[in-house]
């Protein structure tokens, strides 16, 4: 990190035109406070242990079921929840809980 930013200083320096780089307040892979992922994991949370669909989500978090798709896609890359196929439906449902 170091000694790119004494790179960057150098090429500033013979008018390169390179610049530092800028501070992004919304960094990729953060959990916002007040987003569908932080509502989504709280009430998983909340229910840890049970397995749950996503039409209990939705309906217990009050999000939309697209906020909803994107904040368990997002938790399970993250591995904060896990999920198993639903057998008691179809095998392409699925029901999530929070990670052990």
């Amino acid at each position: 990190m170091a000694a790119q930013l004494t790179l960057i200083a150098e090429k500033r320096q013979q008018g390169l035109g390179l610049q530092v780089p800028r501070y992004n307040p919304r960094p990729p892979g953060v959990i916002r406070d007040g987003s569908a992922t932080a509502a989504v994991l709280a009430f998983m949370l909340a229910k840890r242990g049970m397995f749950l669909t996503h039409a209990q989500i939705v309906k217990g978090t009050g999000r939309s079921a697209k906020s909803v798709d994107w904040a368990l896609l997002f938790l399970r890359s993250q591995r904060l929840v896990e999920c198993v196929p639903d057998t008691a439906r179809n095998s392409r449902y699925l029901r999530y809980r929070a990670s052990p």
